[in-house]
C-alpha cells in the first residue's frame, strides 16, 4: 500500500500524477523560459501520449526537453522534444521521472516501477505502485538532471548536452530551502484533497464491467478499461481454463443442468480473488482468471486447485462430468496472448473421472508455463 506521506515511498499512480503535473505546470509558469531543461522519462509512448500538448508547450518555452522511452523506433514527438530510446532491459526503462531545472528553479519527480499493485484498487493501472519521491527543490532537481544526462550519455545530441551543461553551470546561489518546504507543504494539502475528492466522484457501476449473462462473469470486451493501454508494464497472470462444451451437456441434460453447472464453474473461478483480480468467460467453455502482479507458484498453485475443484463437481448436484484442463502464463503483453493459451492447452490431457462417482486421478505436480525467447523464464 502507499506510504502516508505522499511526498516519498512508495506511491501509487494517481499521487505520481498529481506531483507530474504539478512539476510540469511549473515549467510553463510565467517567467519560465529559454534558461530551463526538462527530462521526462514515460516508461512507454501512450503515456506520453496523454501529455502530449503539455509538452509541445513546454518545448516552445524551454531551452532542452527530453523524453525517454521504450519503443520499437522514433516516436512522432512535437518539435523540439528530444526523444531518447530506451531499451527494455535498463533501470530507466521502469523509471517514471520528470525534472525541471533553471538557475533559480528546480522541481522534480523520481520513481521506480515496482511491479506490484494495490489489491484493493479497481483498475490495474491505478493499481500501480512506484518507490520513489518528489520535491519542488532545486538541489533535488539539480541531480536529476546530472543523473539522466549521464545515464543518457550518447543518445543525447551534442547541442542538447551543451546546453544542458551551460544551465547546470547557471546554478550558483544557494536554493531558498524555506520557501520550498512551504510550497511542498501546500502542494501537499492540496493533492490530499484533490485525491479524496476524486475518489468520492469516481463512478462505482452497481454491476461492474459488461458481464456474461449465464455466469455473471467478466467479458473480454467488457474488461478493456480495467486492463488499461498496451503499455507492457504491468505483470499479468493468466489461468486459461477449458470445460466440456456447455451446448453438448444443454442437449443431453437440458437448460437448468447446463446453467446450474455454469454457475458452479463461475463460483468456483471467483472464489479467492482479489478486489482487482478478474474471472472472465471467453466462450461457451472458455475462462480466464487474470491476477496482476502474482508470483508463478501462486498462479501454479491456482491453477492446480481450480482443475481439482472442477473435477471434483461431479460429486455436486447436477452430478456433471467437466474433465477440465487449466495452462498458465505470465505475460506483460496486451492484448492478451490468448494464441499462445490456447496452444498450451492443446498438450495439456483432460482430467480423467474413474470411476466418475468417485473423485480423479492424481494431476501432474507441475506443468511448465509458457514463454518465448528473450522473455524471461515465466513471462510471454
Amino acid at each position: 500500500m502507499p506510504d502516508a506521506d505522499p511526498r516519498a515511498g512508495v506511491l501509487s499512480k494517481r499521487a505520481l500524477v498529481t506531483a507530474s503535473h504539478a512539476v510540469e505546470r511549473a515549467a510553463l509558469a510565467e517567467g519560465a523560459g529559454d534558461d530551463t531543461v526538462v527530462f521526462a522519462l514515460f516508461q512507454r509512448l501512450p503515456y506520453f501520449e496523454r501529455e502530449r500538448e503539455v509538452y509541445a508547450e513546454i518545448a516552445r518555452r524551454a531551452a532542452v526537453t527530453v523524453v525517454g522511452m521504450v519503443d520499437s523506433g522514433r516516436p512522432d514527438l512535437p518539435h523540439g522534444v528530444t526523444p531518447v530510446l530506451l531499451r527494455p532491459d535498463e533501470p530507466m526503462a521502469r523509471e517514471w521521472s520528470v525534472a525541471v531545472l533553471s538557475p533559480t528553479f528546480g522541481a522534480s519527480v523520481v520513481a521506480q516501477d515496482l511491479d506490484e499493485i494495490d489489491p484493493q484498487a479497481t483498475a490495474v493501472e491505478a493499481a500501480r505502485l512506484f518507490r520513489g519521491r518528489w520535491g519542488l527543490r532545486r538541489d533535488e532537481a539539480y541531480a536529476e538532471v546530472v543523473r539522466l544526462r549521464d545515464a543518457m550519455g550518447d543518445r543525447l545530441p551534442p547541442a542538447v548536452r551543451r546546453k544542458v551543461g551551460e544551465v547546470l553551470a547557471s546554478v550558483e546561489t544557494p536554493p531558498a530551502l524555506d520557501v520550498e518546504s512551504r510550497a511542498e507543504a501546500a502542494l501537499r494539502h492540496v493533492a490530499t484533497k484533490l485525491d479524496k475528492a476524486r475518489s468520492r466522484a469516481e463512478p462505482r457501476p452497481a454491476t461492474g464491467p459488461a458481464v456474461d449473462p449465464d455466469t455473471g462473469l467478466d467479458t473480454l470486451a467488457g474488461i478493456q478499461s480495467w486492463l488499461g493501454d498496451a503499455t507492457d508494464t504491468v505483470p499479468l497472470g493468466l489461468v486459461f481454463v477449458a470445460v466440456d462444451d456447455p451446448g453438448a451437456l444443454e442437449r443431453r441434460h437440458g437448460t437448468r443442468i447446463r446453467m446450474h453447472t455454469e454457475q458452479n464453474i463461475a463460483d468456483l473461478l471467483r472464489d479467492g480473488l482479489r478486489p482487482l483480480d478478474r474471472a472472465v468467460r471467453l466462450g461457451p467453455g472458455e475462462f480466464l482468471v487474470i491476477q496482476p502482479a502474482v508470483y508463478p507458484h501462486e498462479l501454479t498453485d491456482r491453477s492446480r486447485r481450480l482443475e481439482h475443484r472442477l473435477a471434483a463437481l461431479h460429486a455436486t448436484y447436477p452430478f456433471v462430468d467437466l474433465h477440465p484442463r487449466t495452462t498458465t502464463l505470465l505475460t506483460r503483453r496486451r492484448p492478451l496472448p490468448l494464441h499462445s493459451l490456447r496452444a498450451q492447452l492443446r498438450h495439456v490431457p483432460a482430467v480423467t473421472l474413474w470411476p466418475p462417482s468417485q473423485g480423479s486421478l492424481p494431476i501432474p505436480e507441475v506443468r511448465p508455463v509458457g514463454s518465448r525467447p528473450g522473455a524471461g523464464q515465466w513471462f510471454q
